[in-house]
């Protein structure tokens, strides 16, 4: 029997959350997607007391990349001391860009985090990777992170992580792209978190360089935070006449349409593990602009898809370029890549996921 414990069950997570328990049945545990250091250091003991008193017996427990995989095990000890834990990295902490609000009080990074990310993948019977990009830069990482300290520095056990680490992308869960009509007038989309890794800077100040130039129209959603970086506000009285949708979407159907309504997706991205908001646009008709790094050339071979990517600070230009042609684009090719990373086509992938890890 399977469980899926998720710490922090919001966003992304919670997407995966949700069609993993589909898809293989296991049982969830998931506690609020907020104070994502807090549930590092503490999701492990509440974990522990839900598995324990759930009358349930696990042999398998799957977890998300924000959990102490070492204090869960030694906490699960007296349930089940062969339990197998395999640890789902949505994201690492060695290269995570971090915020000014997350530093400490000496406006450093705090390496605990990233040194949790460490011993989870060690004592964790398999790590998995939600992408190629995801995994190796978690490994390649961690050779300098290890040996920032002063001394046993434990490089030796990366070969111990690198042997058991796997990728298996998360899915989409999009319906079958039916072909549109093309707005006459392009909607441009922003469907990505309102934070500063997204870099929303780059992608308003384009957009600001160019609405003299080029009549389009803007749909801004994607998931709205607290504080959300400055521009949004500026972007919002700048192109108030442009604008067709501002905000979250207040659910799924609403997301989609916001979805299917739009013709052009540049992307911005400081940092991106996988690029769900991306795939997401692009299997329902939107061509994706990207920079040439990151996971982008992962999700889209710049062999086959070369004219969907931009040299870094260059996005102006293509999105020019594209604003000129973007009905010439052959959205069906665009589409049906993003589609081979539906859930539904990827579901025997996770449904035998104990199996394949031979663990």
């Amino acid at each position: 029997m399977i469980a899926f414990l998720e710490p922090y069950y919001a966003g992304s997570h919670k997407y995966f959350a949700d069609n993993f328990v589909k898809l293989t049945g296991a049982h969830l545990f998931a506690l609020k997607g907020k104070h994502w250091k807090w549930r590092m250091h503490g999701a492990s003991v509440k974990f522990a007391d839900m598995v324990k008193t759930s009358g349930k017996k696990f042999d398998t427990i799957v977890v998300s990349s924000l959990t102490d995989v070492a204090l869960l095990r030694s906490l699960l000890i007296d349930y089940n001391p062969k339990i197998r834990i395999i640890t789902y990295f949505h994201e690492n902490q060695l290269v995570y860009p971090w915020s000014e609000d997350d530093r400490g009080p000496e406006k450093k990074k705090d390496l605990h985090y990233g040194f949790i990310n460490f011993t989870s993948a060690l004592l964790s019977n398999a790590a998995v990777f939600n992408s190629e990009f995801n995994r190796d830069s978690f490994l390649n990482a961690l050779g300098p992170f290890l040996k920032s300290f002063p001394d046993e520095q434990l490089t030796s056990k990366i070969d111990e992580i690198r042997k058991k680490s796997f990728v298996i992308y998360p899915g989409i869960d999009i319906p079958i792209f039916e072909r549109k009509e093309t707005n006459k007038v392009p909607f441009i989309l922003w469907n990505h978190r309102w934070e500063y890794d997204k870099n929303p800077d780059e992608f308003f100040k384009a957009l600001f360089n160019l609405k003299d130039k080029y009549d389009f129209k803007i749909v801004v959603c994607g998931e709205e935070k607290k504080n959300p970086p400055e521009i949004f506000n500026k972007a919002k009285e700048v192109l108030k006449d442009r604008i067709i949708h501002w905000g979250f979407a207040t659910s799924r159907e609403s997301y989609l349409e916001l979805l299917k309504m739009s013709d052009i997706a540049p992307v911005t991205a400081n940092h991106e593990f996988f690029g769900l908001s991306v795939l997401e646009a692009a299997a329902s008709g939107v061509i994706p602009i990207m920079p040439q790094r990151l996971t982008y050339p992962e999700l889209f071979p710049p062999e086959k898809f070369g004219e969907l990517f931009y040299q870094t600070g260059k996005l102006e230009s293509k999105l020019e370029d594209v604003l000129k042609n973007y009905k010439t684009v052959n959205i069906n090719k665009i589409s049906e890549r993003s589609l081979s990373f539906n859930w539904h086509r990827l579901s025997n992938r996770f449904n035998s996921l104990i199996d394949e890890l031979n663990i």
